[in-house]
């Protein structure tokens, strides 16, 4: 007969990592048969290749038996991307959290100070107490799209504050020519670097036809052109740690918030906490498709019906267009402006004749 296992034997190991520019903190934790939880002390790292080793090294000695062994790190900015590839590489199993769904599970807690070191605390409970996805890392395809990506974002936000500037400038009472040939030179400049990007980009999507024949699914929405396509998709890694359409517009900075205490109550407004880059790709688009795209131009008609301001209108455009952008990823399927859920599910489930 096989042993019976003891209660107080550790069922999962977790390793709550809290990450900044030059170092992490990290917390090991265990929870075992009794649901309990034990955390050793926390034990930080260089965030550099040797610290990682350093990570592992580590985390070996923390462990008494063979139970599984998870890390958990939050999703900030991009000093997580290099540890994270680094345990990739070395098959440890690995949850990458977005920020707002470390935040909400703070929030369940009684944890009120907030230091490195709890962070990290936090991290490795979260992992102990709930089930999480696997880490999937992108593709260097869509780690160069997201590059290229945020490039051609910053060129064209430097190129418009360079033809203000020009403008003005020019405008101004006896502008000096030389100052003038040069911001020319800088716009001249900026054209040429922003022609280059583009170039890298049909390059990188000609060697990757299955990349450019999604990102064509999205293009066939009414508004969506490529270059919103890409956006979206490199700045969501492909939707990878992505679970739902709440978490997705939660990330993008367009869930709703209210704040009401007693009498006292404020208009509804979008968080604005999450990802800015996608929230700039998406305006143009919504206020474009609200001309072209019968569907949406319904949608905005209802929402001014209530609302007297026509923001809160194109700010739903936004988001409803960046939830078909996931779903018709998530499906691999071309927008369908006659596609109905309802009708299809009746469709799947009548009877043959």
């Amino acid at each position: 007969m096989s042993a019976i296992p003891s209660p107080t034997a550790p069922l999962k190991y977790v390793v709550g990592i809290d990450i900044a520019k030059d170092t992490f903190v990290a917390c090991f934790g265990r929870i075992d048969g009794q649901q309990q939880l034990r955390f050793g002390k926390e034990a930080t790292f260089d965030n550099t290749l040797a610290g990682f080793a350093a990570l592992l090294a580590w985390t070996v000695k923390q462990q008494a038996t063979a139970a599984p062994l998870w890390f958990v790190v939050e999703a900030t900015g991009v000093y997580y991307e290099a540890l994270a590839y680094f345990l990739a590489d070395n098959e440890q199993a690995l949850s990458v959290l977005l920020p707002n769904k470390v935040k909400h599970f703070a929030q369940s807690t009684e944890q009120k100070s907030k230091t490195d070191q709890l962070d990290a605390r936090l991290l490795c409970r979260l992992g102990l107490e709930r089930a999480l996805p696997a880490w999937q890392p992108p593709t260097s395809a869509l780690r160069q799209l997201r590059a290229l990506a945020r490039e051609r974002q910053s060129l064209k936000r430097q190129g418009a504050r360079l033809k203000t500037q020009r403008h003005a400038y020019d405008h101004s009472y006896q502008p000096d020519a030389r100052t003038l040939e040069r911001l020319d030179a800088r716009q001249k400049l900026l054209v040429e670097q922003l022609k280059a990007v583009d170039q890298d980009l049909a390059a990188l999507l000609e060697a990757e036809p299955e990349l450019a024949r999604k990102l064509a699914h999205l293009t066939s929405v009414p508004g969506i052109g490529l270059t919103t396509a890409i956006v979206v998709v490199a700045e969501t890694n492909g939707f990878v740690l992505i679970e739902n359409e709440r978490q997705l517009a939660s990330y993008a900075g367009l869930d709703v918030v209210q704040r009401q205490s007693g009498l006292s109550a404020q208009a509804t407004r979008i968080s604005r906490r999450g990802n800015v880059h996608l929230r700039q790709a998406l305006y143009l688009p919504a206020v474009s498709s609200l001309r072209y795209n019968p569907q949406q131009m319904a949608f905005y008609v209802r929402l001014r019906a209530r609302q007297p301001s026509g923001k809160p209108g194109v700010i739903a455009v936004m988001r409803k267009l960046l939830l078909l952008c996931y779903s018709l990823w998530k499906n691999d399927r071309p927008y369908d402006p006659h596609y109905h859920p309802a009708q299809v599910a009746e469709k799947e489930v009548a009877p043959a004749t």
